[in-house]
């Protein structure tokens, strides 16, 4: 059934026809409807806006500035209180209530309690050692049978529920059976209220009303399920209000206890209210002013799904997009100088990197890997094609710089990795979850932010599985996004056309199903120009041979880059584009046309000793 907030929604859209409805003595001048008064007369002291951003807002000046929404301006024109107004509202609307198979439960009636009003030991408890006030106490008309507390629960001045809880022990408390299970308070709320509060404990309830918060409490405490079948019961009554204060104990019970309320009652109407103390009664008694009492309810948080953050929580992150803290990285870049400012690995996104087999992926991913290293990165690496003492043999050359290092510069290099690498010791094939498992640990353990899986194949997955390669997607971009960090998943491109000679992988060149690129935030293709590679060569063999005409083809050729690295996608960034790369067979490494070296030496030996055998 639609509650307030949607009801006040609905009309705004038809604020001229609501307002024409009930004032039809009125005029419209602008966006206002004028009326003289809440009575209908013809002037101009009554204003309704009946368009723009305060369609339904109106004033009354003639009585002082009064004014509301419409469904105020309901309640006054035809003098109604709030219950009977939103009736009519939803009666005009169209709103039918929903008619359920299911028949009604029938409860029993309560016999009115044998008892009367606090006097004695009962009287001494509650206002003693619990604080309340006589006026609390006679508002919620709490009765005193013996050394027995009677808290009665009623719906328009009917009996429908009763709970009786000894001073002496509460854990004697027990409740007339079948009865229907309600909220205790209904008598202190007022029926034009918008706004209540409910709470877990029947003596709370007059311990915030003493706090000037009229509340009501639950029958059956805190918990989930079968305590808060009262909502059932409650349901339609709650409707009215657009904004419900959950003020239930802090603790695991009363949290329990909010999560059902709130899944059941509209996140969009509660708030979290967070007391001083346990509950409200605790806070009475330990003497916590009104003025913090206030203070918790005005500061009570809304309950938004946890995904749904406004905009403005994100301003600092959007300024340091704009204006990196100088020192402070907001992702890690390539090596390369034609791509290093125009495209960046950011923390909770995930890379793909595709091509066909053997056109140096896994080659151009382990440069980049030194870099990162060297940016401050905290890399680990799943080469599940390659056992880690090969990978780190072609990594130590990158770092290096050199084709054959010595012993002693080695032993520098791998000292150099393993203060920012760790490696993942095994090569086959592994599932998703056992390797999230450890790249989980690594995360929380050494704080890696850069991880590397070579490949999607070796994740268990058949290459038809098109499902399973979709779900093993999913699952490592939201273990990306969640954590923070970044994955750089290797995926092989289909089979290239031979003929042609193939290009640069786009991104539907993926083997797989389609889901794989679709979820990548960013995806490079690699491609290896083996046509020109194979035309140096020759070249090469002629010009060696004293041909003239091939030394001049073959700088022509040399100027040519034998390897292409595509970024065909870049969801957060301003570009896309190739760039063209060269490929030193020396040191494993590459460099873009705005390098004149294929990149830095990351670690030196610094004492005189040769770094090369």
């Amino acid at each position: 059934m639609i509650d307030i907030t949607a009801i006040k929604r609905t009309p705004e859209g038809r604020a001229g026809e609501v307002a024409e409805l009930l004032l039809p003595k009125g005029v419209l001048e602008g966006r206002e409807w004028c009326v003289g008064s809440i009575q209908g007369e013809p002037g101009r002291s009554l204003k309704v806006c009946v368009s723009g951003a305060k369609a339904g807002v109106w004033t009354d000046f003639a009585a002082g500035g009064d004014g509301g929404d419409l469904i105020d301006l309901w309640c006054a024109v035809k003098q109604l209180q709030l219950p009977e107004a939103l009736e009519e509202i939803r009666a005009w609307l169209g709103l039918e209530k929903p008619q359920f198979e299911k028949r009604e439960k029938a409860y029993r009636r309560p016999a009115k309690p044998s008892c009367t009003a606090p006097k004695s030991a009962v009287k001494d408890y509650l206002t003693g050692a619990r604080k309340l006030s006589e006026r609390a106490i006679a508002a919620y008309r709490i009765g005193e049978q013996g050394r027995t507390i009677v808290f009665p629960s009623l719906v328009d001045s009917e009996l429908r529920f009763v709970k009786y809880r000894p001073i002496d022990d509460k854990r004697k408390m027990r409740v007339e059976p079948d009865c229907e299970p309600v909220l205790f308070g209904w008598q202190v709320i007022d029926r034009n209220a918008r706004e209540v509060t409910i709470c877990e404990g029947e003596i709370d309830a007059p311990s915030l009303f003493d706090y000037g918060f009229p509340a009501l409490s639950v029958p059956f405490g805190g918990g989930k399920g079968e305590k808060q079948r009262w909502i059932e019961a409650e349901y339609e009554r709650l409707l009215r209000f657009e904004t419900i204060y959950l003020a239930l104990d802090n603790d695991p019970e009363g949290e329990a206890a909010v999560e059902e309320i709130v899944a059941r009652l509209g996140r969009h109407r509660c708030r979290r209210v967070i007391l001083p103390h346990k509950d409200a009664n605790d806070c009475l008694t330990a003497g916590i002013p009104e003025a913090e009492i206030r203070r918790c309810f005005e500061t009570a948080a809304t309950m938004d799904p946890p995904e749904l953050v406004r905009a403005g929580q994100f301003t600092d992150d959007v300024i340091r997009l704009f204006w990196p803290v100088e020192g402070q990285r907001v992702g890690y870049t390539l090596p390369y100088g034609k791509v290093r400012d125009r495209l960046l690995f950011r923390p909770g996104e995930f890379s793909i990197w595709t091509g066909p087999s053997g056109h140096g992926k896994s080659q151009i991913l382990s440069h980049a890997g030194v870099e990162w290293g060297n940016q401050g990165a905290k890399v680990c690496i799943a080469s599940l094609e390659m056992a880690p003492p090969q990978f780190l043999r072609r990594m130590v050359k990158q770092a290096g710089n050199v084709d054959r290092p010595t012993e002693p510069f080695i032993r520098k290099i791998m000292g150099w990795m393993d203060e920012w690498l760790w490696t993942f010791n095994l090569v086959g094939k592994t599932g998703v979850q056992p390797l999230l498992d450890v790249f989980e640990y690594a995360r929380c353990r050494y704080g890696c932010d850069v991880f590397v899986i070579d490949s999607l194949m070796r994740l268990g997955i058949g290459s038809e599985d098109y499902q399973g390669q979709e779900q093993a997607v999913f699952t490592l971009v939201n273990w990306t996004v969640e954590k923070g960090v970044h994955i750089h998943l290797v995926a092989h491109s289909r089979k290239a056309d031979t003929k042609t000679g193939g290009t640069a992988p786009e991104t539907e060149d993926i083997k797989g199903a389609s889901e794989i690129g679709s979820n990548a935030f960013n995806i490079l293709g690699v491609w290896r120009n083996r046509k020109l590679e194979d035309q140096i060569k020759q070249l090469s063999e002629k010009a060696d041979r004293g041909d003239g005409s091939a030394a001049s083809e073959l700088d022509n050729a040399r100027n040519m880059p034998p390897v292409i690295l595509n970024i065909a996608k870049q969801r957060n960034g301003d570009w896309e584009g190739k760039c063209g790369l060269w490929f030193d067979n020396a040191t494993y490494k590459y460099r873009s046309s705005q390098d004149s070296r294929f990149g830095v030496k990351y670690v030196s030996l610094d004492n005189g000793v040769e770094d090369a055998a």
